[in-house]
Formats: structure tokens, C-alpha cells, sequence
């Protein structure tokens, strides 16, 4: 009778362990920074290479929280949540990813973007 009483102890011990250890694991995620509103994003990297002349190659790397049917992608020349079906058919322009006055052209192979002002600066962006 002893033992029956410790086996039941036993296995009620051990659950009661796996409860308290999935507790902790998500009602205490890990801290990756400040949590997003969702819709929002934040740059978290941003490197610039100058060496070559007239030139400048910039990469970014944004942290989004996007609501159901959007991914990260890019709205006025800023990290933003977009619809994913224009990330999915390449359709880049369709972010409105240039500033105010500049206007979009889809590159030849779709693999990324230009924005062109008037007075001839150009900025293209290619999606990796």
C-alpha cells in the first residue's frame, strides 16, 4: 500500500515539475528588445560602405510586428508593414517604397527597385 502511495507522489511530482517548467518558458519569453505595436517596425542595423566614389551602398535591417496577410517590406523609403501579396508577385512599386517626388521603376529582372528624382539622383535597392 506504501508503495502505491509513492509511485502516485512520484508522478504527481514529475507533472507538477513539467507544469511549473512550461510555465516559466511562456509566461516569461525571452527579452529581445522592446516589445512592437503591432503594424510597427524598428531599424536594427544600418551599415554603409563609402568606399567607392559617388557611391553608397547601404543595408538595413528592420524588426517588424505585421498583422495577419502583411510581411515586412518598405513605405516611403522606411521600413514598414506591407500587403505580402506584393512581396510574393514582385511587384515593388506597389509598396510605394520612394519618398515624396520620386517615382518607382520596377527593375528589368524584378529583383528589386529605383527611385528617381528630376535632377537625375538615382537610388536602387535589390531585395536578397
Amino acid at each position: 500500500m506504501l508503495a502505491g502511495w509513492r509511485e502516485i507522489s512520484a508522478g504527481i511530482g514529475a507533472t507538477l515539475c513539467c507544469l511549473l517548467f512550461f510555465w516559466l518558458l511562456y509566461s516569461h519569453p525571452p527579452k529581445e528588445g522592446k516589445e512592437l505595436e503591432v503594424g510597427t517596425c524598428e531599424i536594427t542595423a544600418l551599415n554603409r560602405d563609402l568606399s567607392h566614389p559617388r557611391r553608397m551602398i547601404a543595408r538595413q535591417t528592420a524588426r517588424c510586428a505585421c498583422r495577419r496577410g502583411q510581411v515586412a517590406g518598405t513605405t516611403r523609403a522606411k521600413p514598414a508593414c506591407v500587403d505580402a501579396q506584393l512581396i510574393a508577385s514582385k511587384q515593388w512599386c506597389g509598396m510605394e517604397p520612394c519618398d515624396e517626388g520620386e517615382q518607382c521603376t520596377l527593375l528589368i529582372n524584378r529583383s528589386g527597385w529605383s527611385c528617381s528624382r528630376r535632377l537625375g539622383r538615382i537610388k536602387t535597392v535589390t531585395v536578397s
